[in-house]
């Protein structure tokens, strides 16, 4: 007796039934085919408030000028809640002589 075929012909019977769509995670022959998606069910209960987080502190630390071309940059540095914002800014080009 060949379970091969027998498991493939027990899967064409079920896609023939389900009207020749692939199920989803089919061909599993541990679990079997997975059905379809139930209904979504009703939203539970809202969980306990977190605990309230420190307010974070910004402070500008250095504005660097990039060489022209290049693209500018930013990094934050520091623990919380007081972070050091770094920028690097590229040079413009020279305008036009007045």
């Amino acid at each position: 007796m060949n379970t091969d075929s027998g498991y493939e012909r027990a899967l064409e019977i079920i896609m023939e039934a389900n009207k020749r769509r692939p199920l989803v995670g089919c061909c599993n022959p541990t679990t079997g085919p997975t059905g379809p998606t139930g209904p979504i069910g009703p939203t539970g209960p809202t969980g306990p408030a977190g605990a309230d987080g420190a307010t974070p502190v910004l402070t500008i630390g250095t504005v660097t000028t990039g060489d022209p071309g290049t693209e500018a940059s930013a990094s934050i540095t520091g623990t919380a809640p007081n972070f050091v914002l770094n920028l690097t800014i590229p040079q413009g080009p020279t305008g036009p002589a007045t």
